[in-house]
């Protein structure tokens, strides 16, 4: 389930994020777990772990630059 704050802003659950990247949700919370991955920040929406997805869009430019 995607969340918008404002209208404007989009957040993405885990399970969003798991689709988005073709992972499993375990693997979305271990990447946010490891500090080499460096991924942005989760926010809290009645227990649903989200992250921005523009901070999620930069964090995957950084990703493609590193590589």
């Amino acid at each position: 389930m995607t969340y918008t704050a404002s209208g404007k802003t989009r957040f993405l659950t885990r399970r969003d994020q798991a689709e988005r990247y073709r992972r499993s949700i375990r693997t979305i919370k271990r990447w946010g777990q490891n500090p080499a991955m460096n991924m942005p920040p989760e926010y809290d929406f009645a227990g649903l772990p989200s992250r921005r997805e523009d901070h999620l869009e930069e964090w995957e430019q950084g990703r493609v630059k590193d590589a």
